[in-house]
This record gives structure tokens, C-alpha cells and sequence, in this order.
């Protein structure tokens, strides 16, 4: 008897110990940018310390570069298993949704995003669609602005020029009588520096480590729409966590678009400064901010319908039933 209670309590033990292992985990993620984007330093390796904390550092998430897989390319190695972690941003992967680029048209209050439904529709979509689970949508609402070699001209606005815009920009720039032209990423500074296009459009935040403002010196206000970032998983690896992991990585990334706002308004403080500091001027595009929102809202928005036809047209029409 003695015996089997030995061996009972030998295979509890060995079970109990099984058990507290799979709660440890050792994890990769892509990041569309290198550590100098300030998305990268505050988003991606932000939600990686918070998580490290809320497991008790039982989950350890090792991040991975453009220079490991090119930005454009990292959604499948996540969907396939690959990598277990993606930090990306939706106009990134239009070629497989148009979903992702359109949530920088949705209203940036973090809470009504929620409270919505919106953010558990872009949830599920991923789910169906990718194979990922979305774990958080950071949010900058500091928004997008143009980078231009000269001052904007009130008559002439961006007549003939070529400016540097991915799809969700591409109505404000025509509406400028600007030229949208695609110029890959790794390319931009040299591009401006060359001469080969006149202005580039970028996240208001996260361009002063790239030296765009060497470049494109001219700061056009006022920026437009917000920058939604987003965190996901693969969602066979999700499915494998216990319950208490899943909900300290959620956890993690409510958190985070809880102090993104905060973070990155304080950013684009740091940033002008430091690019006006270096030689950067302020200018203006001549539209309200009303106005450009408008037209950047309406363009993500056909973006979405553009590349996923009738699941683009239910996500707008979901986020306009909500007010959002």
C-alpha cells in the first residue's frame, strides 16, 4: 500500500511539475520596423515587458526585425507557425486584407472601441480570415502628416510633385494635386535625398529616427486620422496556452493601448522638437483638420472594400452603425 501511494504521489508530483512547465514559454516575434521606429520601442517591446511581468516572466517574447523577414512579408510566417508574434500595421498586409489598414479611420478612443464591438470584430475577422488572434490594436493618435522638401505653396499646393503615400493616403495627396508614388521603405531617405520623390507621408511620430527631417525638412500640419498598430498571434499557439496566459497577454494589451495615447502625444512633443531643433520647419497642406480627416477616413475605408469586397463593406458599415 505504502508502495502505491509512493507511486501515486511520485506521478502527481510529475504531473503537477508538466504542468507549470507549459505555463513557461519562450516566444518570437516580427516587428515591421527595427528598435529606432518609436512604434517598435514603445508598442512592440512594450507589450513584450508587460507581459513578462504579468506572467511573472513565464513568458518571454524575443522580438525580430525587417532584417530577419521584410515587413511586407511577415504576416504568413506568423499564420503559418513559424513565429508566434506579429507587430505590424494593417496597410503591410492589403494584399491579404484590407481590414487592418481601415482601422486607422475608426474613432481612436480606446474604451468605444471596445465597448463597440469594433475591436472584437477585427478580432474575429483575423481569427477566420488568418489564423492570427489579435491581442492588441496600439493605438498613436498623434495620426499621419506629410514630410516635404518644400514649404506648400497655397497656389500651387503639390502640383506635379510625387510624394511617397501607401493606398489609405493616396485621396489627400490627389486632392493636393500631388502624384502618389510607392517607394519601398528601406529607400524613402535616399529617395528624398535624390530627388526621386518630393515629400513622403509618415506617422507624425517615429520619423526623427529615420532622419526623414534631413531630407523632407517641412513639417506639413495638421496631421490626419490615427495610426493603429496591431499585435497578434498565431491562433494554433494561442489555443495551446492555459487560460491564465491568455488572459495576462490580453491583459498586457488592453494595458497598452491604455498608455499609448499618452505615450506617443508626449512623443510627438520630444520629436518636433528634436527635428526642429535639426533644421526641420513647420508648414501647412490648407485643409482643416476636419477636411483631411474626411478624406483620409473615406480613402482607408475604400482601401477595405477595395481588397476584401464584401467583408470591407460590413466592416464600414459596422463601425458607422456603432458612431465610430
Amino acid at each position: 500500500m505504502n508502495k502505491l501511494l509512493k507511486i501515486l504521489s511520485a506521478t502527481a508530483v510529475g504531473l503537477a511539475l508538466s504542468t507549470a512547465a507549459s505555463f513557461a514559454a519562450d516566444m518570437k516575434m516580427l516587428t515591421a520596423w527595427g528598435a529606432n521606429h518609436s512604434g517598435t520601442a514603445n508598442m512592440a517591446y512594450g507589450y513584450n515587458k508587460l507581459v513578462s511581468e504579468m506572467t511573472g516572466g513565464k513568458v518571454n517574447i524575443k522580438p525580430s526585425g525587417p532584417e530577419v523577414v521584410p515587413g511586407g512579408k511577415q504576416l504568413q510566417p506568423v499564420t503559418s507557425g513559424v513565429f508566434d508574434l506579429i507587430y505590424t500595421h494593417g496597410l503591410y498586409h492589403t494584399g491579404t486584407t484590407g481590414v487592418g489598414a481601415a482601422i486607422d479611420a475608426v474613432n481612436g478612443d480606446i474604451e468605444k472601441r471596445r465597448s463597440s464591438g469594433v475591436w472584437d470584430w477585427v478580432d474575429k475577422h483575423y481569427q477566420e480570415t488568418q489564423n492570427l488572434k489579435v491581442l492588441s490594436i496600439p493605438t498613436a493618435t498623434t495620426g499621419f502628416r506629410f514630410f516635404l522638401k518644400k514649404p506648400m505653396d497655397e497656389g500651387s499646393k503639390l502640383d506635379g510633385m510625387k510624394i511617397r503615400a501607401l493606398p489609405s493616403y493616396n485621396k489627400i495627396v490627389g486632392s493636393l494635386g500631388g502624384t502618389a508614388v510607392v517607394i519601398p521603405f528601406g529607400e524613402l531617405y535616399s529617395a528624398a535625398e535624390k530627388g526621386v520623390i518630393d515629400g513622403l507621408v509618415w506617422p507624425s511620430v517615429g520619423a526623427v529616427g529615420f532622419k526623414f527631417h534631413e531630407v523632407t525638412p517641412y513639417l506639413a500640419e495638421p496631421a490626419f486620422g490615427t495610426v493603429s498598430y496591431l499585435i497578434m498571434m498565431n491562433l494554433d499557439k494561442w489555443n495551446g496556452l492555459d487560460a491564465d496566459t491568455q488572459k495576462a497577454m490580453l491583459d498586457a494589451g488592453y494595458k497598452l493601448e491604455q498608455d499609448t495615447v499618452g505615450i506617443f502625444n508626449k512623443l510627438l512633443e520630444t520629436e518636433n522638437a528634436a527635428m526642429m531643433a535639426g533644421g526641420a520647419k513647420k508648414t501647412s497642406i490648407g485643409y482643416s483638420l476636419e477636411e483631411a480627416n474626411k478624406l483620409f477616413a473615406d480613402r482607408a475605408m475604400e482601401v477595405a472594400i477595395e481588397k476584401s469586397g464584401k467583408v470591407g463593406e460590413a466592416f464600414r458599415d459596422f463601425v458607422a452603425s456603432k458612431g465610430m
